[in-house]
Parts: C-alpha cells; structure tokens; sequence
C-alpha cells in the first residue's frame, strides 16, 4: 500500500498496522552508477516488502548525509541534525494517526547512526516502536560502493542507468591509521569513487541479492507486526540489586 496513491478514506478503512519509511541518498556511486543508487535500492526493497506484508509504503527520503561525497558533482547532501529532525517529525505524524510501529529502511550506509539514533529515541518517549534495517547489515560480505553488489542491483532493478562498469581505485572504504578513520573526503582515498570491481556485477546476481534483501526485510516487518512493545512497561523497569 502506497500512501502517496491513497485517500484519507482508504488510509482509515485499511487501517494499516505498520508503516515503512525508505530512505536513501543522492550521491555519486561512480562514473557508471546513477547518482540516486541508495535511493532505488532503498525504494524498491521497501515496496516489495511492503506488497508482500501488506503495510504501509511512505514517501521516501532521497537526500541523506554524504557530505563526504560532495566533490563529485550531482551529490547532495543534508546535515545529520536536518535528517534527524524530519525523519522524527515523520515517524511522529505517523504516529499520530495510530500507526505505532515504523520500519525505517536504509539504503545508504552514512545514514546509518542518525537513523538508529532516530528510531531509539523515538522508542523510548513512546511515540512509535521504531528499528532500522539496511541490506549491508543483513549482507556484510556483499558490501561494496559502486562495486559488484551496487552495480548488480541496478543492472538487475534499473539496467537502462548504468554505463560501463570500472574497477574501484580504493583498497578499503576510507583511510585508517592506527585504529583511526582520518579522511573526511571520499576522494581522500578514491578517485573514480568504487570500492570493488563492478566489471563483475550482473544482473542475475542483483536479482538474487534483492530477492534475499526483501525477505529478510519481510521476515523483519513481520516480527516487528508482532512484536509486544509497552514503552510505559519498559519505561518504568527498576533494577533489582538482589
């Protein structure tokens, strides 16, 4: 169910239970890549799910923080505190129509801690029960940017958007030393901007990566239906010394 294709009458008949809010990013995933990667990825997952669980799709978030980003040109970016406030305003409209469980689904890495940020503070006044879930937590090893699982995504979602796949100029995603990330600049330690070979991605691959991400998604959205959260309950927990 997609809220932006609904009346508020169908919204109050269907009364939905759950809501799922992607958010994604628009920046640059390499000179092959469409910018608004995160974002499609993010899209697409969350509808699928949403299909499949029979809940509700909100209006996604397409601009996130990837300021690190911001050289190469068509990336855009918010302030983490700008991303924080509106995605907590948006679970607390939710909320206020008595849907009092929200999926956040993120497609973009660097919204990753104001995004679980937003979902425990939210949890803890009590407006909404609220948990993040993002495809490179489900899918460690697949991890890349632009790379073959980025690449395969599109190849598999939206094909006509990518051009020809490179290989990454990057050893790891950012520079370390001695335990510390010291670039604050994505071309610090990328010139091309891929972490990865994209010249093995393809379409296959993606489709099996994104059937995978939705049912872990799926199986997600389910639990949280399920889920017996009492904020007041946990609120008013007391330690016992003994």
């Amino acid at each position: 169910m997609k809220l932006r294709e609904l009346s508020w009458r169908a919204v109050q008949e269907l009364d939905p239970d759950v809501a799922v809010l992607p958010v994604g990013s628009t920046e640059q995933h390499g000179p092959h890549n469409p910018v608004g990667l995160d974002a499609i990825v993010a899209n697409e997952t969350a509808a699928e799910a949403t299909e499949r669980t029979e809940t509700l799709l909100l209006p996604s978030v397409e601009v996130g923080v990837a300021e690190h980003h911001r050289r190469f040109p068509g990336t855009l970016y918010v302030r983490p505190e700008t991303l924080r406030r509106y995605v907590t305003d948006v679970v607390r409209s939710v909320a206020y129509h008595g849907i009092e469980k929200v999926v956040v689904v993120s497609g973009h890495g660097g919204n990753a801690g104001v995004l679980s940020d937003v979902c425990g503070r939210v949890s803890r006044e009590g407006t909404a029960y609220a948990v993040m879930w993002q495809w490179m937590d489900a899918f460690p090893d697949e991890v890349d940017h632009a790379g073959k699982s980025e690449t395969s995504f599109l190849l598999h979602l939206r094909p006509e958007l990518v051009g020809e796949p490179v290989v990454g100029d990057a050893d790891e995603w950012g520079r370390h030393v001695h335990g510390a990330s010291v670039a604050h600049y994505t071309h610090e330690f990328t010139e091309n901007g891929v972490e990865g070979d994209a010249r093995e991605a393809s379409a296959e691959h993606g489709a099996a990566l994104f059937e995978n991400c939705v049912a872990e998604l799926v199986s997600l959205v389910e639990w949280v239906r399920a889920a017996d959260w009492d904020a007041e309950a946990l609120e008013s927990f007391i330690p016992d010394p003994e």
